[in-house]
């Protein structure tokens, strides 16, 4: 068969007569002329349409998905994944701004807390009265001052001296969906609950820090006793601000699905001591 497609393509240019014999008769039956060039060019115009059809097949119908290839699969989900993570930073970027403007509102509409002295006791008409008055009343303002100061030094010195008691019950009810595994560098356990479920305080102590982060949402810091620090993040909202000081069981907002960091609504909870890292499963118990 070879030898008989080499004859053809070496005499192309030829006139042949190509006859069919039946081996039942053995005088010619049927003979056809022709030249093997226009089989050729009617080869090649097959082969040509062929590739044509199938060009406007994949261009304009619906069977070029069939022929799509994994990458470009891989593409598409990498665009899309993208996609949703670009409408996150924008949300995390407005509730930012809306963040900074009740901040400046709050700075902007404050009132400042002075001391105001009674008028009538100005009109004294002795001056050596007036001027007793007056170094009594600057004695009276003084000792409020240091009276309100010890006080708040009475306070922390009650709240930072003694280290928070342990084991104490899980900040809120949830199922625990990771663990402690620093070498991850996932410093805490996350606890999955319906969004806007409240979390409390395991032990007193004061708010140190009250911060937004795009990869975590609303934190919220809390120093304890015994160089201890709680941190709390991916909040929803948080009740309590920089400065507060709270006791054990009070609500310091609610778990949220807040931050690109976040794959659903729970808390993610850590505890530190000394600057390190400590396993929160060791401080708590299911209550």
């Amino acid at each position: 068969m070879f030898d008989f497609l080499k004859q053809l393509f070496n005499k192309q240019g030829r006139g042949l007569t190509f006859v069919i014999f039946d081996d039942q008769e053995p005088e010619p039956s049927n003979s056809y002329r022709f030249k093997p060039a226009r089989l050729l060019y009617l080869f090649y115009g097959s082969l040509a349409a062929t590739a044509l059809l199938v060009l406007v097949l994949l261009k304009f119908t619906p069977v070029s998905e069939l022929f799509s290839s994994q990458a470009e699969k891989n593409l598409r989900e990498q665009a899309i994944a993208i996609s949703e993570q670009v409408r996150m930073l924008q949300d995390s970027l407005q509730a930012r701004d809306a963040q900074l403007n009740q901040m400046k509102r709050a700075i902007s509409t404050g009132n400042d807390t002075v001391f105001s002295i009674n008028q009538g006791e100005q009109k004294a008409t002795n001056n050596n009265r007036e001027k007793k008055w007056e170094h009594e009343s600057s004695y009276a303002v003084d000792t409020i001052s240091d009276t309100v100061l010890l006080k708040n030094e009475i306070v922390f010195s009650d709240l930072f001296e003694n280290e928070p008691v342990f084991p104490t019950s899980y900040p809120l009810d949830g199922t625990l969906t990771r663990g402690f595994n620093p070498e991850k560098g996932h410093y805490g356990v996350d606890i999955a609950t319906e969004g806007g479920t409240p979390f409390k305080a395991m032990a007193d102590g004061a708010i140190v820090s009250q911060n937004w982060s795009v990869n975590y949402g609303w934190i919220l810091y809390i120093q304890h006793g015994g160089n201890m620090v709680t941190i709390y993040k991916h909040a929803e909202d948080l009740s309590k601000s920089i400065g507060d000081i709270v006791s054990k069981g009070d609500i310091l907002g609610t778990a949220g699905n807040t931050g690109i960091m976040s794959s659903g609504p729970h808390l993610h909870l850590e505890i530190w001591k000394n600057g390190i890292p400590q396993n929160p499963n060791l401080y708590l118990i299911k209550s």
